[in-house]
């Protein structure tokens, strides 16, 4: 049985590759949201060998006078190493975007795998564990991340790789494998996007409360175990500064102490973007004086978000179809209610508690920075700014599910879960023949 279920995942992650190399070959070049102005960024380092400056006149935007180059860019990086691999056989500007989107298809074939590795310590089925990677990496708008090039889809797969070290370094007491795991992951993911970096921030409590909660040990030994839970935290911190801290360093270098690069993109949007593009005169809801509550609620902020969440694809302006969002609709409420009400019973939530409040900030951080963004800076309701909460987010809705699921005979439960996974192939395969087929 156990070979047979790791025969299933092998061949599940086969399927998601090549289903995400089609639709990013299916894609037409540049149609991504801002995917030009990413490209430029591997077009200049597999041209030139080297990182780019943020201030070059050559990677500049016309319209918002700001280039990608001022914040973290690794996937660009990785891209602009297949670029330079491209390069040796072609100069066509379609497969030249066929070879820079292969860090998104990447990204999101790492993620299920990562995503099968977490199931497995928090689920007890396999049933329980292909819902919770399908759900995730066959909804529509994460198939579209995997499918075009953007920092995004990187995140995602550093997220994975740090709720996976959480886990297994506290199942297994922090041993070394897991805290260069965990640092190996905090490391990538600053260098990803910025809307990711609550899993930093969670990392630290998660890391101390988990161990000190796994070893309650009196006396001498407890200040021998203090001094090993202080050396495990100085590797997770050392190799991701080792891996991170470079790119900060430079920045600050290159933009006066702008290590994060935020100032200096809206000083250089202020100086050279067109008028009416600038920040300053952008039409916020701050500026226009609303309160937070016309902006989630009267000007469709939350729903557009909601439902973009799910996919709203191409360059954020074809929908899906009504009946998937309200499927998949149904499927995420039914598992919340389910996590809600069995959790109770079941004492779930006091079993795990450290777990679930760290999954819950995570979840809340990532929507409190889009919400932010677009009440002060740009007014921009887009799902993928709240993707970051995707997987705690599956795990609460799959943990509900398999709650609500377990009460139903076999016979049926089996068919059930049957027709859940049919559902999101079905979904996904009908996303991508909507945003191809009908253009």
């Amino acid at each position: 049985m156990e070979k047979t279920n790791q025969t299933l995942k092998r061949g599940y992650l086969i399927c998601l590759f090549l289903a995400l190399t089609i639709w990013s070959m299916a894609t037409t070049s540049g149609s991504g949201p801002d995917e030009a102005m990413k490209y430029d960024i591997c077009n200049y380092i597999a041209s030139h060998g080297k990182l780019p400056d943020g201030t070059d006149p050559a990677l500049r935007n016309p319209i918002w006078g700001i280039s990608y180059g001022f914040t973290p860019i690794l996937s660009y990086m990785i891209s602009g190493v297949f670029l330079k691999i491209a390069f040796l056989f072609t100069t066509n500007a379609y497969w030249l975007y066929v070879a820079v989107r292969f860090t998104s298809v990447l990204s999101i074939t790492g993620m299920a795998y990562l995503m099968f590795q977490i199931g497995e310590y928090l689920f007890q089925t396999n049933r329980s564990r292909f819902l919770f990677v399908m759900s995730g990496t066959l909804l529509p708008q994460v198939m579209y991340l995997g499918s075009y090039l953007n920092n995004d889809s990187f995140a995602l797969f550093t997220i994975a790789w740090i709720i996976y070290a959480w886990i297994r370094g506290r199942d297994r007491h922090w041993d070394w494998k897991s805290c260069i795991l965990l640092g190996t992951g905090i490391g990538l993911c600053a260098l990803s996007y910025y809307n990711a970096y609550g899993y930093l921030l969670m990392s630290i409590p998660f890391f101390f409360i988990s161990y000190w909660k796994e070893r309650q040990i009196e006396g001498e030994g407890k200040r021998t175990d203090m001094h090993r839970m202080f050396r495990m935290a100085a590797v997770i911190a050392i190799v991701a500064i080792l891996l991170a801290g470079w790119w900060f360093i430079r920045s600050a270098i290159l933009y006066d102490g702008d290590f994060l690069g935020l100032r200096t993109t809206d000083k250089y949007g202020e100086m050279y973007a067109q008028p009416g593009f600038r920040p300053s005169e952008r039409p916020t809801p701050y500026h226009q004086g609303w309160s937070w509550y016309q902006m989630l609620f009267t000007s469709g902020w939350l729903r557009t978000s909601l439902i973009s969440f799910i996919g709203i694809l191409r360059t954020c302006d074809w929908n899906l179809m009504g009946r998937g969002y309200l499927g998949i609709g149904m499927l995420f409420l039914a598992g919340i209610i389910g996590y809600l009400a069995g959790g109770w019973k079941r004492k779930i939530f006091s079993s795990d508690r450290l777990l679930h409040i760290t999954f819950l900030i995570c979840m809340v951080i990532p929507c409190g920075l889009s919400i932010y963004y677009s009440f002060y800076s740009d007014y921009q309701p887009q799902g993928r700014y709240l993707m970051p909460m995707l997987i705690p987010f599956l795990y609460f809705v799959t943990t509900g599910l398999t709650l609500v699921l377990e009460k139903i005979p076999q016979k049926v439960n089996r068919m059930l879960y049957g027709g859940i996974y049919m559902f999101f192939i079905l979904i996904s395969a009908a996303s991508f023949y909507y945003v191809h087929a009908l253009i």
